[in-house]
């Protein structure tokens, strides 16, 4: 006998084949409540943002109490900051299913205040003078101070810095704002009859930065009598000329100091007025070294020129610099393969930039709110994947640029790259001689990459942490950081590109944010022999199973 089947209706089957792909509801999430408080006197702290992995920010009250609702069940990573009193804090926190933690209380290391007293030879104070903050940084494989905080002395040359973030170590720097004598023929032709200078000066009483003293705060700290005395020197004249071929004479040369050990930082410049032949004569410059420049910068990019110039000045007056206009240059590369490139990906256009951000016109030794106008610049455009190219349009100034190799195809990346016959890693500083140097970049498309998976030490899955991976080579900090790769770490996983160089790497998972500091890249450093070294061989998918490092 046959047995007899009744059609079900077309609805009915639609609604049962949804039903058998829709995933099982998940756990229901929970809720954390709590307080935060600072770290060493244990009060309260209102306006604290607060936060998990999957919830929205909250912020504290005026009891420094916060609630977080619509937390996935599991063990949570709560964090919160201040960036008013440059604080933060985080600890782990488990929610149950459906679960209402309460009584969380998060302790965080709020930063503290540097106060202190600027005088000069005579241990009188100095009123109006530039006092900055400066944070250790890794710029072009060296490490550097870059501005964080600028504030003047007031009339009884006191200042106060805050809030400046605890257990890193700063450097203070003081300087006067450059201001050339006018009119600079009123100045004496013997430098030791002319009104002597104050010379920037390091925290306690150094001129160069290698000899000062670092400055480390405890949380919550008040560090008080930090006083700095000012040298004075010698003030010498600056002198010379600015040609710019069949054009009119450049207004004025700007003359702005230069602290080798202070990176990326435009220190306020004294302006000085060219004569109609081009000449000037600029004093009041204590030794140190200066950068000139001068433009013409109306119009189009081809219409402007820029003539710029670096001098020293140690223990007399400079005559007869020159100061050469010329319009923006030309820098030239060339794009080779090694091994060539797949067929699919030959006939591909590839993109070179040089970029540089600004922020407005506010220089570091101005104390003022930091400018919300600033910018980029970018120089470059789609080459041929292999043969020469040329970059048009190069201000001709010295300065730091950020070069960017993009629209590459899966799996290739820059094997090589240099500058000049100097290996490059992403940042090029351009000179005078920016017209002598070519741009060189050995390409490969064999990249790997690498999939994590995440736990922690009882086997579960984490979220809101970072995939860190090092070349397994790096021999210091600063090698690392031109070099690092990251991924984010979300629900135990992470995945790093398809265009990872082949060779041996140390991979670390860990919730340390890296921020551009010393501080935060040395911590990583510390933990390599915590990493797990992994092979990524070419064109291959590299696995690893990585649990996560704890960091204090």
């Amino acid at each position: 006998m046959v047995p007899m089947f009744r059609s079900l209706p077309a609805a009915v089957l639609a609604a049962a084949a949804a039903l058998a792909q829709t995933p099982p509801p998940g756990p229901p999430p929970g809720s954390i409540s709590g307080v935060v408080r600072n770290a060493v006197t244990r009060a309260p702290l209102e306006g604290v943002h607060v936060y998990v992995y999957g919830s929205p920010a909250v912020k504290t009250d005026s009891q420094g109490q916060f609630a977080i609702s619509g937390v996935e069940a599991g063990r949570q990573w709560l964090s919160a900051y201040d960036e008013r009193r440059a604080a933060s804090g985080n600890l782990y926190v488990l929610v149950n299913p459906g679960e209402q933690v309460t009584g969380v209380e998060v302790p965080i290391k709020l930063g503290g205040r540097i106060s202190g007293k600027v005088v000069d030879d005579n241990w009188k104070p100095i009123a109006g003078v530039s006092v900055l903050l400066l944070e250790r940084r890794f710029e072009f494989g060296a490490m550097v101070y870059a501005p964080r905080l600028t504030v003047s002395t007031d009339q009884n040359g006191r200042f106060l810095l805050e809030p400046v973030p605890s257990e890193r170590g700063f450097l203070i720097l003081v300087r006067n704002m450059l201001n050339a004598l006018k009119p600079a023929g009123d100045a004496p032709a013997v430098p030791e009859k002319r009104p002597r200078v104050l010379v920037p000066t390091y925290y306690p009483d150094s001129r160069y930065g290698q000899d000062a003293q670092t400055v480390t705060l405890t949380p919550d700290e008040s560090r008080e009598e930090v006083d700095i005395r000012m040298a004075s020197d010698t003030a010498y004249c600056i002198e010379g000329s600015v040609a710019a071929p069949g054009r009119p004479a450049l207004p004025s040369v700007a003359i702005a100091e230069r602290q080798p050990l202070v990176s990326g930082a435009k220190f306020a410049p004294a302006s000085v007025n060219t004569a109609s032949d081009g000449r000037f004569r600029a004093c009041g410059f204590a030794p140190g070294e200066y950068r000139l420049s001068a433009s013409s910068t109306e119009g189009a990019r081809s219409q402007q020129v820029y003539a710029n110039a670096e001098i020293a000045i140690a223990n007399r007056d400079v005559h007869d610099v020159k100061l050469l206009a010329r319009s923006p240059g030309v820098i030239s590369g060339d794009v080779s393969w090694d091994p060539p490139p797949r067929a699919n990906a030959a006939g591909t256009r590839i993109s070179v930039y040089l970029k540089k951000q600004f922020a407005g016109n506010q220089y570091a030794d101005e104390a003022l709110p930091p400018s919300t106008m600033g910018g980029a610049m970018a120089i470059g455009g789609r080459v041929s994947m292999s043969g020469p190219f040329t970059l048009q349009g190069i201000p001709l100034e010295v300065d730091d640029y950020e070069l960017e190799l993009g629209n590459l195809p899966a799996g290739c990346y820059a094997k090589e790259t240099s500058f000049g016959g100097a290996e490059v890693h992403g940042q090029l500083r351009l000179t005078r001689a920016v017209l002598e140097g070519r741009i060189r970049f050995v390409l490969a498309c064999d990249g790997g990459s690498l999939t994590a998976r995440v736990t922690d030490h009882e086997g579960n899955a984490v979220s809101q942490a970072h995939l860190y991976l090092m070349p397994a080579g790096a021999a210091s900090e600063a090698a690392v950081s031109e070099v690092i790769r990251h991924g984010d770490v979300e629900k135990g996983w992470s995945t790093i590109g398809s265009a990872i160089m082949p060779g041996k790497y140390l991979a670390i998972a860990c919730r340390l944010e890296l921020d551009g500091t010393v501080e935060t890249l040395q911590k990583l450093w510390r933990t390599r022999s915590q990493a797990k070294e992994v092979e990524v061989g070419p064109n291959a998918a590299a696995q690893v199973t990585l649990e996560l490092v704890e960091m204090n």
